[in-house]
């Protein structure tokens, strides 16, 4: 696509944006939320690339904050746990920032989006503490995003991987043996990450027996990991196999032939169509480690000399254009340093340090630790499932900074956020019944 006819969507995005917080007779914050998750594919969008880069993402939720936002009238136990951790992570970001001898540009788009995160994630973890019905809202408009995901593949087959929001073409996608595609992403490993997570998301669309998931989720799963093979996206797949085991070992047996139904759905489409699927058709995976690796080193270098507050935040493509020069790629004779050393822990690890570093993870670790545990309090599948979603990103970003994609950002933090609510829910619920 033309950066004419994306900005022309970009505007189309903000005037639907504009007109349902204005003239929607619902909770505005509900409204924003379900926009966020319905208008997702466009999300990305860079408004201002060449001043500070703000995302369309980033623009509503500022704007939402300012003029739509109502406070919550309920105060949730537990919540001043998560604020204090993301002012300490605040906190331990402004130390690094302020040690770097240098910074750029990226430094405050990072920040402005950090806050903007931070603030959508409060709103949901409300909103769905207050509703726990809401969810389902959610899950519901996830579907939708879902499904346009695929159609957006569809016309990638038949146009070709040009067909994009993206401005420039990812090296992932035609610098192999084959061609690997992104769908609405920029990235094909980004793309596999959504699926593997948004895969298990499906499971929990309610089917018309209570507590069963329906027709539609399983189909979606299926089409999911269908989909996820012609990423080749190779950690996006492994960390679905893990979800998938998190759900066969510990799931009920409902859940269970269910996830298996998805398994045994895809081998068959492998079994007949593996000679054009490009997962199957990529370079050797020893090649790929050996260039990560190299990357790796280095990466784990520079945490060496910034131990505890890193380099700064943002901070990464800037730091190695002065200090590790060799990490480039070249693209239509353009030359585009690293912005992460194809690791997303080493990305937090580099620029957080470690004091940043574990804050972030415990903002991941934390809700998983409570959902499991209350999992085999209570049997709550929808526990599980959020789980195994994670763990599917947990995974895949061993390999590839995702949260670079402000939608897979969102993504993930949304499943921690309605892990954490849930489990809130679950255990005030428990609760009752035990008094009763």
């Amino acid at each position: 696509m033309t950066s004419t006819i994306i900005m022309f969507l970009a505007v189309a995005v903000l005037m639907l944006f504009f007109y349902a917080m204005l003239f929607i007779k619902e909770d505005n914050n509900k409204t924003y939320l379900k926009f966020v998750f319905i208008a997702y594919p466009f999300l990305g969008i860079d408004l201002l690339p060449s001043v500070i880069s703000t995302t369309l993402f980033v623009f509503i939720t500022y704007a939402f904050f300012l003029f739509f936002y109502k406070r919550s009238p309920i105060k949730y136990a537990g919540s001043s746990s998560y604020l204090l951790l993301f002012l300490f992570l605040l906190s331990s970001i402004g130390i690094g920032l302020f040690l770097s001898p240098d910074l750029s540009k990226d430094t405050m788009t990072d920040f402005v989006q950090l806050l903007a995160v931070f603030f959508f994630a409060k709103v949901l973890i409300d909103e769905v503490q207050l509703d726990v019905g809401f969810r389902t809202s959610i899950f519901n408009c996830m579907k939708i995003t879902l499904i346009f995901s695929f159609l957006f593949l569809a016309l990638q087959f038949i146009v070709g991987p040009s067909f994009s929001f993206a401005k420039t073409q990812n090296i992932n996608v035609a610098g192999g043996m084959t061609i690997r595609y992104p769908s609405f992403f920029q990235d094909p490993q980004k793309y596999a990450q959504y699926l593997s997570a948004s895969s298990f998301l499906m499971l929990l669309l309610p089917g018309k027996i209570y507590g069963k998931t329906s027709q539609l989720g399983l189909l979606l799963c299926a089409l999911s990991m269908i989909a996820l093979l012609f990423t080749g996206g190779r950690a996006g797949l492994g960390g679905w196999l893990i979800g998938l085991l998190i759900v066969i070992v510990l799931g009920n047996a409902q859940y269970r032939m269910a996830i298996i139904s998805v398994a045994i759905l895809v081998s068959i489409f492998i079994y007949n169509f593996s000679d054009t699927i490009p997962i199957f058709n990529r370079a050797d995976l020893a090649d790929s480690y050996e260039f990560r690796y190299a990357i790796w080193q280095d990466a784990f270098a520079i945490f060496l000399d910034h131990p505890f507050f890193g380099i700064g935040m943002g901070n990464y493509a800037n730091y190695v254009s002065i200090h590790n020069p060799d990490q480039y790629w070249i693209s239509d004779n353009d030359v585009t340093f690293f912005d992460h050393p194809e690791s997303g822990y080493l990305k937090l690890l580099t620029e957080f340090g470690l004091i940043g570093f574990l804050a972030v993870m415990f903002f991941i670790i934390k809700p998983i630790y409570t959902g499991i545990v209350l999992y085999f309090k209570t049997k709550d599948l929808s526990l599980l499932i959020l789980v195994s979603a994670l763990f599917t990103w947990l995974i895949g970003f061993y390999t590839v900074y995702s949260f670079g994609d402000i939608r897979i950002k969102i993504l993930i933090i949304s499943i921690v956020c309605m892990l954490i609510a849930s489990s809130k829910n679950t255990l005030q619920t428990d609760k009752t019944t035990d008094i009763v």
